[in-house]
């Protein structure tokens, strides 16, 4: 169901780390029968095809259990690995914040600040031929599509890095396991039982951030000011006190509900970063 994202409300609840689609959301409304409150409006909703890549900001989309979906692509169905088949993302890589990403149809169109340009097939399911390859997302080993030679050379260039290789996630394909490099945590656990179908997401289908929250933050901040794109969301919330989304254990939209919590990310300084030459 494409959602209608004007009116956003909370409850206090108990604690829930995920997020859901909003039938499953809807029903647990109902059963702890919460009152809500009006707290804000959804500002700005933004799609991030390539996970570590510019989004796309657009006014409607689609609520699925992995994640936010547009014109049948789900958010952050493509990503990039390096040689050891790890995820590549700004931190190992922040000039990946400089390229640019455009949909027409069925292809996906990657631009360099130079002019540069890839063009990919937006496919609708794997076929025979497709390479899989396995690669780990931060906590989790998987297996996804290699995109090919064509797409892996335009980024290599680019990074000047012969490893790096672009995949493509396809539901039904095979589930992420939890397999930490290093000491299991709890907070990791915990989110992997109740996210337990994602796409290339690090740990929730979903991220939201507040203006408010933003604008605070940029009031206290000495040099130059970040935006929400910084902490690269695709829900932006607005109306509400600064920070107040902290409190916020379910949200409910005005056409359906969603579980949501909330991930802190340090951000990379998207306007700051010199273009490799």
């Amino acid at each position: 169901m494409t959602q209608n994202w004007n009116s956003l409300w909370i409850a206090a609840a108990m604690t829930i780390s995920a997020v859901g689609v909003a039938s499953v959301a809807g029903l647990i409304w109902k059963k702890k029968k919460r009152s809500l409150a009006k707290v804000g409006t959804v500002s700005k909703l933004h799609f991030f095809p390539v996970k570590g890549l510019k989004s796309i900001e657009v006014n409607k989309g689609k609520c699925t259990e992995l994640g936010f979906e547009v014109n049948g692509l789900l958010d952050r169905s493509f990503m990039l690995i390096d040689s050891e088949g790890v995820l590549l993302s700004q931190k190992k890589a922040p000039t990946l914040a400089l390229l640019t990403v455009r949909i027409d149809d069925k292809t996906l169109t990657i631009s360099t600040p130079s002019g540069e340009k890839l063009k990919v097939e937006i496919k609708d399911s794997v076929s025979a031929d497709d390479k899989i390859v396995p690669c780990r997302i931060v906590n989790d080993l998987t297996k996804a599509v290699d995109c090919g030679d064509e797409a892996a050379s335009f980024f290599q260039s680019y990074l000047n890095n012969p490893g790096v290789r672009l995949l493509r996630y396809f539901p039904k394909m095979i589930e992420r396991e939890y397999s930490p490099t290093g000491t299991k945590r709890p907070f990791d656990l915990e989110l992997r039982k109740e996210n337990p179908h994602l796409a290339f997401q690090n740990y929730t289908a979903f991220h939201l951030v507040s203006k408010p929250s933003v604008d605070d933050l940029n009031s206290k901040l000495q040099d130059k000011e970040v935006s929400d794109l910084n902490f690269r969301p695709n829900i932006v919330v607005d109306g509400c006190k600064p920070f107040e989304e902290d409190s916020w254990n379910y949200i409910k939209f005005s056409s359906g509900s969603l579980l949501c919590n909330l991930l802190l990310f340090k951000s990379v300084r998207q306007r700051a970063i010199i273009a490799v030459s």
